[in-house]
């Protein structure tokens, strides 16, 4: 029974992972798989160079700063170039993540099928063997120290780590920047199993260290940030047999140092330096090098944002929104589509339960050293993060999928320790919480995918592809029937189409049926005013400002109508 159940769970919480990953639709932007930024490695790299295949832009190298956002806009965000966030050096595209995923799975990938793996569908395949390493680790776990819980405990963790850990949200929109995070989640998961074999085997205890020494290892090759959670292998030598022998010494350090110098090495023939990743040389919207990349000073809000940003609860399909988040440290970089985790996925707050329990009723060295091993896995990690100039909802799953891990365990110890109506309180606790988790990260990823759509159709828009921005469209349409976005989507097609009566008419109903919603107001403002109609004009422009006072757009086409009408032509 138990295993019919989680293994139900298991193939819900796949078949949701492949929705999201493939609606998401990242591949719009490089529809063939073999010119995305990972395969365009691997293809270097068995090419005998540690460059992309990449071409550099024309005119590219021509800029007297070539890492000038506003002078290379232009190639990082045209469809012919694409080369937002690859590092430009000595006249070569590298990539500045890790060559793990290139190497273990790109590259093999390739080999064995003569194909070129998708970067969406390389993020849900790690997504979920990250998801099936932490579901055996539960039931080892469960089996060694609850094993009096309810046969369905199993299939509820399967949904807690598969929902709770935020991996929906990384899943929405799986593009190069989510392959490496992903692939660290693997590795990083596959680490704490080890940890938790060795914790159990002191006599085994050098064979599983080097397990966990060579998987971490490999996660940092993947994902440099996860260095810090090596400290965990320092765990067992608290136990005296491990820490009298050489042998399990030699274990923790070796694999972890052998592929420390394996990245040393390629980033000093790359990069001429073995601490140079190349993030210097990043062609980003803003210049990497005049950046305070980590500080202090983004401590205290990153945490708040993380932790406790409340999203925005709309009435219509998905429901939950990204928020507005108000001014930030003049030096902070970009964030988006943040939420707080224990604030909007509140069965993480199950992570408490296992502390309790390992606190209270002491039940062993191995349980309360994987506690706190999983535990320095999530804080080091969303310190880490949190002291970094830039956030986003895909930093979070650096750190979340072990507080999940801990939330799972928690749950294992409430159900064992309490009886009666302490028992029958709690499930009234941790169950409602679970499914509004779930529910949660699967309708926000989903406002991802929404507003990665939308605003793809504003952009082909723009640029005159106005099929595309149509097919665009239909998807927002499909996902979230309510939203205003894809009406205002199709206002600004009929727009650039020509037909701007026809626009008028849609941007009028939005402004009617979503009175709060600025950019309709800014949308219909303007199509007045091409009409002449500058007070009808201003006063939709006004409405909108009212609304959107940070946008600077909004702003601009006010005071330009303004200007039109004149200090003699009262309003």
């Amino acid at each position: 029974m138990e295993s019919r159940l989680a293994s139900a769970a298991f193939v819900l919480v796949f078949a949701v992972y492949l929705f999201l990953a493939s609606v998401g639709g990242v591949a719009r932007y490089i529809p063939e798989p073999r010119e995305n930024a990972f395969n365009s490695l691997s293809r270097g790299l068995l090419s005998g160079h540690l460059y992309t295949t990449k071409e550099v832009p024309p005119g590219l190298a021509a800029l007297a700063d070539p890492y000038d956002p506003s002078a290379n806009v232009e190639f990082r965000t045209n469809a012919a170039y694409m080369v937002h966030d690859y590092s430009y050096y000595k006249g070569r595209m590298y990539l500045y993540f890790g060559v793990a995923p290139a190497l273990l799975l790109f590259i093999p990938f390739h080999l064995l099928t003569g194909s070129w793996l998708s970067q969406w569908m390389a993020v849900a395949l790690l997504c979920t063997a990250g998801l099936l390493v932490n579901v055996l680790l539960v039931r080892s776990v469960k089996k060694a120290f609850f094993p009096g819980s309810p046969a369905w405990i199993l299939a509820a963790s399967v949904l807690l780590l598969g929902f709770g850990s935020y991996a929906p949200i990384l899943l929405a929109r799986a593009d190069k920047w989510e392959v490496p995070i992903a692939f660290s989640y693997l590795f990083v998961s596959l680490t704490l199993r080890f940890l938790w074999e060795a914790l159990g085997h002191p006599e085994k205890c050098a064979r599983w260290v080097a397990l966990a020494s060579l998987s971490l290892g490999i996660a940092f090759a993947g994902r440099p940030s996860v260095l810090p959670v090596g400290a965990i292998l320092l765990l067992p030598f608290l136990l005296p047999e491990p820490r009298k022998s050489l042998r399990t010494w030699a274990a923790a350090i070796l694999p972890l140092g052998f592929c420390g110098l394996g990245v040393a090495l390629y980033n000093q023939m790359r990069f001429s330096s073995p601490f140079d990743f190349g993030q210097r040389y990043q062609l980003a919207a803003e210049k990497v090098s005049n950046m305070k990349i980590f500080s202090l000073e983004y401590l205290g809000a990153n945490l708040n944002l993380f932790l406790f940003k409340a999203v925005d609860w709309r009435s219509y399909f998905p429901f939950a929104n990204e928020p507005a988040y108000g001014a930030s440290s003049k030096n902070h970089g970009m964030i988006e589509h943040l939420s707080g985790a224990l604030l909007n996925d509140p069965v993480l707050w199950a992570a408490l339960a296992i502390v309790a329990f390992v606190i209270i009723r002491r039940p062993g060295a191995r349980l309360g050293l994987f506690v706190a091993a999983a535990g320095w896995a999530f804080l080091s990690a969303l310190t880490l993060m949190a002291l970094f100039c830039g956030i986003c909802s895909r930093y979070q799953f650096e750190f979340l999928p072990a507080l999940a891990l801990l939330a799972a365990l928690g749950v294992m110890a409430a159900e064992n320790a309490l009886t009666g109506g302490r028992l029958a309180l709690a499930r009234c606790v941790w169950i409602p919480a679970l499914i509004f988790s779930s529910a949660f990260t699967v309708l926000y990823s989903v406002n991802r995918i929404v507003e990665d759509h939308g605003t793809a159709a504003i952009v082909m828009t723009s640029k005159g592809d106005l099929r595309d921005a149509n097919h665009e469209v239909e998807i927002d349409r499909f996902l979230s029937p309510g939203d205003p976005l894809f009406r205002l989507e199709s206002g600004v097609i009929m727009v650039a189409a020509g037909h701007q009566a026809a626009a008028q008419s849609v941007f009028a109903a939005l402004t009617r049926d979503f009175p709060d919603y600025g950019l309709g107001h800014y949308n219909l403002g303007r199509v007045l005013a091409t009409e002449g109609r500058t007070d009808e004009a201003i006063a939709e422009l006004a409405e909108a400002r009212r609304l959107a006072p940070d946008n600077m757009a909004v702003a601009r086409d006010l005071n330009e109508e303004l200007a039109k009408r004149g200090p003699g032509n009262p309003r």
